[in-house]
Formats: structure tokens, C-alpha cells, sequence
């Protein structure tokens, strides 16, 4: 009887540890993301915040990780740097994901990199800005172009393309805009070509005519526009009500969907951008699928922005389904991902944990705002 009872106690503990395994096993995985939903920053907030409802809504249909689920958890990372360093903070201490997302804003970025360093969990984010991979977290990585390759990729098309001689430079005051700003003056001047006036303007500005008369005046037979979507639009508009003729060469967040429908096809023109990867659902393939999917499902169009983060989070998926959910073990593999194949880029983070090393020159079709590629630039 007590031989009878010891086995009978021992197949119960064993169902009951399946059980609790098989409860394990299906236990979603959460996976953290901080992004600007409310503010003026949502204008590209929203982009990847569909994005990455879009990536977990897929990595789930095919299996998950390893039959486990993810589960995004948000905060709204707001407008300003302390909102972003809180919300990040909320998720550290009270999620505690394997690994998270964080903004796509360099000055957020900046502010946010000490408190990922004390959650030692990996993370990507898209600010383009140098200083944030230049501060030398190991736990980031980023998504997109660097400002300093899109500032490159602006003058090495300038000077192939437009054969503009008299460069001017107009750019939001902060660290993505003076970053690249700076680049692009430094790489003006080592191809023997003076800036005639660098401009600036604040987050917060609404009206960019003085800085464009000051151009005009200098003598600028070219513009570089380092801005955010709502700014950049406004700016467009503005230099085509002042009459300026000259060509404007801006920076991605001017061509977001979100830019884009503030803006008519004649502010478009002599219009070029220098984008993270041009979304063509011509092009066939896995970006056809993801940008009609994208539409169907949030009535607008995709956009790089939003792609780069769902390219992330497939990514991420990969890396989980390699080497688990330690996120030392997961930061270990993405610092050695080479060529991995993602939609809008082939990804090989770099020491600084830069991911992405080329860009697309776009312009609008005449008459237009439908986006045109003009041509790709690769830098090493």
C-alpha cells in the first residue's frame, strides 16, 4: 500500500511538472518598447509603433519563439528627454524584458543610454545622430543610417548630381541637426567647397523665412535641410512661398508619410531626400508584401522608419530563436550579425553597434508626391 501511494504521489509531482513546463514553454515573452504616441514626436512615433505591432503580430503567426509568444509592452516616451528616460525606467523595473526598443530620436537616445547601460538588456533604436553610438554602450544598437552617412551621401550627390558650388546648411538646433550639419560642412570643406551660411532653428519654430532670405542672400545655389517631419514640412513650404528656386537636398523625416501629407506636389519640387531605404511595393518581393500589408492594415502608406523597426524586430526573433532570451547571450549574437538579410537593408553591426551603412536618394514625380528612387549611396 505505502509502495502504491509513493508512486502514485510521484506521477502526480511528475504531471504536475509538466505542467508547470509546458506553462513555461507557452508563457509569452515581453518585449519591451518606448515610443512617442503623444506629442509632436508621434508624427514618426506612430510609424513604429504600427510597425512593431505589425513585426509581433508576425513573429506570433509563425510559431513565436520556439512556441512561445511575445508580448509588446509600450510606453509613450512623449516629447521630451525626460519622459523617454521614465517610461524606459518603468519597463526595467516593472517589465524587466530580454530586450527592448527605444525612439527613433537622438536627443531621447542620448539621455535614455546611461539607464540601459545599469539594465544591461539589449536594445535598438534609430536616432541617427554619431555621439549615441560614439558614447560606447555596448547594449545598442542601432537601426538606421548614421546622420554623418547621410550627410556624406548629401554631398556626394550634390557634387554628382546638381554640381551646386555655393552649399548652404539649414538645421534644427540639437544633436541630430548640428551633427549633421557638421558632417556635411566638415565633408564640404575636404572636397574644396565653402558652406556661404549654416542656419539654425529651434525645435519649437514655426516660421523659417529669415533663415532662408539669409541663404538666399548669401548666394546658396544648393540647400542642405537637416529636420524633423512637421518642421521639415513647414520649412518646404515656406521656401517655395519665398520663391526660392535653388535645389533643397533634406534629410528622411521630411519624406515620411506623415510630412508628405502636409506638403503639395509644387513644394516638392526641385525636392531631393536622402532616406534610410526607399519602401517601393514595385520592387516586388518581401517589400511588396510588407508595404501592402502595412496599408491594408493602417490605411497608409509605409515608410523607412517604420520598416527599420520591424526589420529589428525580426531580427531580434532570429537571435532569440538562436541563443534564448539571456540578454547577454542575445546582445553577444547581434554584436556578431553579419549581412543578415532584412527588407529594407542587409545588417552588419559595426564595433559602435551601427547596423545600417547606405541610403536612398528619392525625389517626387512631377506634378506628384509620389516617391521616385533616384539612386542608392553605400558608404563603408
Amino acid at each position: 500500500m505505502a509502495q502504491t501511494r509513493r508512486t502514485t504521489l510521484a506521477l502526480a509531482a511528475a504531471a504536475m511538472l509538466a505542467a508547470g513546463a509546458s506553462r513555461a514553454a507557452e508563457e509569452p515573452i515581453a518585449v519591451g518598447a518606448t515610443v512617442p504616441t503623444t506629442g509632436p514626436l508621434s508624427l514618426t512615433g506612430k510609424l513604429y509603433f504600427n510597425t512593431l505591432t505589425l513585426a509581433a503580430e508576425d513573429i506570433n503567426k509563425a510559431g513565436g519563439i520556439k512556441g512561445r509568444p511575445i508580448r509588446l509592452v509600450i510606453e509613450d516616451a512623449g516629447a521630451s528627454n525626460s519622459t523617454a528616460v521614465s517610461a524606459f525606467v518603468k519597463l526595467a523595473q516593472e517589465t524587466k524584458p530580454p530586450f527592448a526598443f527605444v525612439t527613433s530620436y537622438s536627443t531621447q537616445n542620448l539621455a535614455v543610454a546611461p539607464e540601459i547601460a545599469k539594465a544591461a538588456i539589449p536594445v535598438m533604436y534609430a536616432g541617427g545622430a554619431d555621439a549615441v553610438a560614439e558614447g560606447g554602450n555596448p547594449w545598442m544598437f542601432r537601426i538606421r543610417p548614421t546622420d554623418s552617412l547621410a550627410a556624406r551621401a548629401m554631398v556626394q550627390f550634390m557634387a554628382a548630381q546638381l554640381k551646386a558650388t555655393k552649399p548652404g546648411i539649414l538645421a534644427i538646433q540639437n544633436d541630430f541637426g548640428q551633427g549633421g550639419a557638421g558632417v556635411a560642412a566638415k565633408r564640404l570643406e575636404e572636397a574644396g567647397l565653402k558652406v556661404v551660411a549654416n542656419e539654425a532653428y529651434g525645435q519649437n519654430d514655426k516660421d523659417f523665412s529669415a533663415q532662408l532670405l539669409r541663404l538666399r542672400a548669401a548666394g546658396a545655389d544648393v540647400i542642405f535641410v537637416f529636420c524633423y517631419p512637421a518642421d521639415g514640412a513647414l520649412l518646404l513650404r515656406q521656401a517655395k512661398a519665398l520663391g526660392l528656386k535653388v535645389p533643397i537636398v533634406a534629410s528622411s523625416a521630411a519624406f515620411v508619410p506623415a510630412a508628405l501629407q502636409l506638403l503639395s506636389p509644387a513644394d516638392l519640387d526641385n525636392v531631393w531626400g536622402v532616406v534610410d531605404a526607399f519602401v517601393d511595393p514595385g520592387a516586388g518581393g518581401r517589400m511588396k508584401d510588407f508595404a501592402e500589408r502595412y496599408k491594408a492594415k493602417f490605411g497608409t502608406d509605409a515608410d523607412a522608419y517604420g520598416l527599420a523597426y520591424y526589420d529589428g524586430a525580426m531580427l531580434m526573433a532570429e537571435g532569440m530563436r538562436q541563443v534564448g532570451t539571456d540578454p547577454k547571450a542575445l546582445r553577444d549574437w547581434l554584436a556578431g550579425v553579419k549581412g543578415w538579410p532584412g527588407i529594407g537593408h542587409a545588417f552588419t553591426f559595426d564595433p559602435k553597434g551601427n547596423g545600417v551603412h547606405d541610403v536612398a536618394v528619392v525625389k517626387a514625380k512631377p506634378g506628384t508626391k509620389a516617391l521616385e528612387a533616384i539612386t542608392t549611396v553605400k558608404l563603408d
